[in-house]
């Protein structure tokens, strides 16, 4: 068994699908989960 990496510190945003650069939508719930997290990459001001 693998060991996981720590949690990295910031803000994630959870979403449903993905959209791939070709414009094709991948949706978390095909792959049993309820949504994708993802690290936001926006700065807050």
């Amino acid at each position: 068994m693998e060991k996981q990496k720590p949690e990295e510190p910031g803000e994630y945003v959870y979403v449903a699908y993905i959209t791939t650069r070709n414009g094709r939508r991948i949706y978390a719930s095909h792959y049993g989960l309820k949504a994708f997290r993802l690290k936001n990459r926006r700065k807050r001001k």
